[in-house]
């Protein structure tokens, strides 16, 4: 039984940490939330020099963001470096499972269900996002380099909506993926 949910729960993590960074590395997405509040192309541009940067694909920040904005930067960077490289073991784990045929059933509905769980606790989160957002800053920037003017670059180009949407759209896409394997696993395990 814990094995089950404890494989339950990786299928689960997996499929938020996959369906986070597909929108991770989806400029056209970024394009959609940035222009929600500005259609300047610059900061198009900006996001997309901070994208690769963050996700180590660039090792320069080549933006004109002030000290305080590249600290935090390089903050955000190691964050998601460790996020990449949990990701890679949760994937290396599901798919060797996938491979020795130890995902059943009841492994996709547990998982299925785990996620409809954080997705409900998320929906709770995104209706106070505002203490959600600080509080994720303490604890994951406790250096406290995370907060800026309004008027500085960065907070033009990422405002507290993008995060928001960003975050809504990360479990929105692990729901839907959850609940296309579940389908599919109920077609395949009763076949007409």
């Amino acid at each position: 039984m814990k094995k089950d949910f404890l494989i339950g729960l990786l299928i689960a993590f997996f499929l938020i940490l996959l369906s986070f960074n597909i929108l991770l590395n989806c400029n056209h997405f970024h394009k959609k939330l940035i222009e929600e509040y500005n259609d300047n192309p610059y900061f198009l541009e900006i996001n997309k020099n901070v994208t690769k940067y963050i996700t180590g694909l660039s090792s320069e920040l080549d933006v004109d963001f002030s000290d305080d904005e590249k600290s935090h930067m390089k903050d955000v960077r190691n964050l998601i470096l460790l996020e990449e490289f949990i990701f890679i073991i949760f994937s290396i784990a599901f798919f060797v499972l996938v491979y020795k045929r130890k995902i059943k059933i009841n492994h996709i509905k547990k998982s299925t269900l785990i996620i409809f769980f954080i997705g409900f606790l998320c929906i709770i989160t995104s209706l106070f996002f505002n203490t959600f957002f600080k509080l994720f800053h303490l604890i994951f920037f406790p250096q406290g380099n995370w907060q800026f003017l309004p008027s500085s670059l960065m907070i033009q180009v990422y405002q507290q909506s993008f995060f928001q949407n960003f975050f809504i759209a990360t479990i929105a896409l692990s729901v839907f993926i959850a609940l296309i394997i579940h389908l599919i696993s109920m077609v395949i395990n009763h076949p007409q």
